[in-house]
């Protein structure tokens, strides 16, 4: 047995004392009330981010007043504000994680949701709602790096990819019951008599409603601390170093790519999916309540199918190398988003078929990328590394909203999507790479 699989294997041990949930076992500490803090914020945890954007349609012509052809440039501006802000939060958020603890930063990341829920269908103007928007940002911060933090933090490493696949569970069957509970309210709003702008601003209000839930939830249950590293408190800037020198391990620095290209992928499903399917639906005469639910239903089954891959992914990436499970992963998504460049109708029977392949695809890319950083990352300083992860996915979502924005105005309403397919086979490469070079090192070893 080599060196590295002795490594494997020792890592594999479980730890006596540590609660059992299913397959799942946790570290000494965890209790049943931590971990339904976790999955009641993994739950909503996408949702709360990703129906901004989902629902930027409606806002944009209803609140806004924005004209059709101008708006896929100002969904673009929002997302790049957006994850400029993320930039340059994400990092910091991670190394203090780790010095303050998991829970102040996880609850005060709902708590900022919540108040840009309240404020943000109150904008009167663009510069309003782009200010809006980076305190929604804000609170994206915390959220984006507490949910692998602390899935992380809880689990034994035998079963930590089985682990990160049950919260990408919870995030999927969230997202899916929150979209289809919320798609159609603002035309339910009108037809009580209330007129589109008041049905937008009530429809909004409810996700603030719901934010506010979770807060108060993680800040009853969820375990207080960073498990194992509180004891002794590095200087916040060293802890931020370990983020940036942690990429000399090449594993760590396809990882932080991986995090780039599968947040860049669910980026563009957010940003240009809803809005290319809602402006199909609105040039095909529906009313922008209508167009907007339309729109969510296939966003939504793009999620319900991504459901059934998360057991399946979990199952396989706790057996496989995860280089290998980086590999399947991208290939699977390079054959996904590519696929919607044969669609002829985006609201026909066919896009059933391609959001097929892109639910499976998004679940994959998102769960081996996390799961190959939970891997890698140093139980010391693992909350900066993680910070340095989700700032890359940052990065990632800022070149897909600036490159897809053109591409969608200027090229094709198609084209967002065909860039991340290409990046996603980039990525398969670098993996195939790393995968040969690291079977020539075993083979002069052996």
């Amino acid at each position: 047995m080599s060196a590295e699989d002795s490594q494997t294997e020792n890592n594999k041990e479980v730890e006596p004392g540590g609660l059992r949930f299913g397959p799942l076992t946790m570290v000494p500490g965890v209790r049943p009330r931590h971990l339904f803090a976790l999955f009641f914020a993994s739950f909503f945890g996408i949702a709360s981010m990703s129906f901004i954007n989902t629902s930027s349609g409606y806002l944009l012509t209803e609140i806004i007043n924005i004209p059709l052809s101008e708006q896929g440039v100002v969904a673009g501006n929002l997302t790049i504000i957006q994850e400029i802000v993320l930039l340059c939060l994400l990092g910091p958020i991670g190394a203090l994680s780790d010095k303050w603890g998991r829970k102040p930063l996880y609850v005060g990341a709902f708590l900022l949701l919540t108040i840009a829920y309240l404020i943000y269908p109150l904008a009167g103007t663009i510069m309003t709602l782009y200010l809006f928007r980076c305190l929604f940002a804000a609170g994206c911060a915390g959220n984006i790096v507490m949910l692998p933090t602390v899935a992380n933090d809880y689990p034994q490493e035998g079963c930590r990819a089985k682990m990160l696949a049950t919260c990408f569970l919870f995030n999927g069957l969230g997202l899916v019951v929150l979209i289809l509970v919320m798609k159609d309210m603002p035309y339910r709003f009108q037809e009580m008599g209330f007129d589109p702008v008041t049905a937008g601003r009530y429809w909004f209000w409810m996700m603030a409603g719901v934010t506010l839930l979770v807060a108060t939830v993680l800040a009853i249950y969820l375990k207080p601390g960073a498990p194992r590293l509180l004891e002794k408190r590095d200087p916040l800037l060293k802890t931020f170093k370990i983020g940036l020198k942690a990429a000399k391990n090449g594993r760590i620095a396809l990882a932080y790519a991986a995090a780039s290209v599968s947040r860049g992928d669910l980026s563009v499903m957010s940003t240009f999916f809803s809005l290319w399917l809602f402006q199909m639906g609105v040039e095909q005469g529906l009313s922008s309540a209508e167009a907007q639910g339309k729109a969510l239903t296939f966003y939504a089954f793009v999620q319900a199918v991504s459901l059934p891959s998360a057991p399946l992914a979990g199952w396989l990436l706790d057996r496989i190398d995860r280089l290998y499970g980086i590999a399947i992963a991208m290939t699977i998504a390079g054959i996904g988003y590519g696929s919607l460049w044969f669609l002829d109708n985006p609201l026909g029977n066919g896009m059933y078929v391609c959001a097929a392949l892109i639910g499976t695809a998004e679940m994959f890319a998102n769960l081996s990328a996390t799961s190959l950083i939970g891997k890698e990352a140093p139980e010391h300083g693992r909350g900066a590394v993680l910070g340095m992860w989700s700032w890359c996915g940052a990065l990632g979502i800022l070149i897909v909203a600036q490159v897809g924005g053109y591409l969608f105005d200027n090229v094709s309403r198609v084209g967002p999507f065909l860039f991340v397919a290409g990046a996603n086979v980039l990525l398969l490469l670098w993996a195939l790479y790393l995968i040969m070079i690291r079977n020539r090192k075993k083979q002069v070893s052996a």
